[in-house]
């Protein structure tokens, strides 16, 4: 009886210093995996979804901005001169092999977008990757929460032959975007300040 006791105790020691050990390690490692998801990962795809701006999107942005009751996003906001004229948010979306993430560029004034680029996707190499490619997200430049939808549904955007669904699911997710800024377009602007 003595020994379980003992094996319990010894046990328990070992588990709450190794908690304790995880948790700081993973406390001491968030902020420079955050930084480096935003500079290596997030970062390029914002730079490519505006064209001609003054200042560092990626410098200038503004993190979790409420969107919503439970939605919080961070905002990278693109200026010409010192009027803001675009931003830049990250939307998801389901596509066939899993969750897609999207970073959109929309303008302030039209609230058209300025571009897209698919940053993470577990999409089939050859067929729903093929999302990431130009000649697939470049067709959405410049569209209106309108134009948006698959040609074969009355839209603008070719899908992929062979990846319909991830097709579908960029569309769905950048409409949701778009929307999403239409209904919040005055948070985002107090939120920058362009008010």
């Amino acid at each position: 009886m003595r020994d379980i006791i003992k094996m319990i105790i010894v046990l328990t020691i070992i588990a709450t210093v190794m908690g304790t050990a995880l948790s700081l390690v993973e406390s001491i490692t968030r902020e420079p995996i955050e930084y480096s998801r935003l500079r290596f990962v997030k970062g390029p795809a914002v730079l490519s979804v505006f064209t001609d701006y003054d200042n560092d999107p990626i410098k200038d942005f503004k993190k979790d901005v409420m969107l919503g009751e439970d939605i919080t996003k961070s905002i990278f906001p693109a200026k010409k001169g010192d009027k803001y004229f675009a931003i830049a948010f990250e939307v998801t979306g389901e596509g066939y092999g899993g969750s897609l993430g999207i970073m959109i560029g929309i303008d302030l004034k039209s609230g058209d977008l300025t571009g897209l680029r698919v940053i993470t996707h577990t999409e089939t190499p050859g067929l729903g990757a093929r999302v990431t490619e130009p000649t697939f997200y470049e067709q959405f430049s410049g569209l209106t929460i309108t134009d948006i939808a698959l040609s074969d549904k009355g839209g603008k955007v070719n899908a992929i032959s062979g990846a319909s669904i991830s097709s579908q699911g960029v569309v769905e997710a950048v409409k949701e975007g778009l929307a999403l800024f239409d209904s919040n377009k005055e948070k985002i602007m107090s939120s920058l300040g362009a008010i």
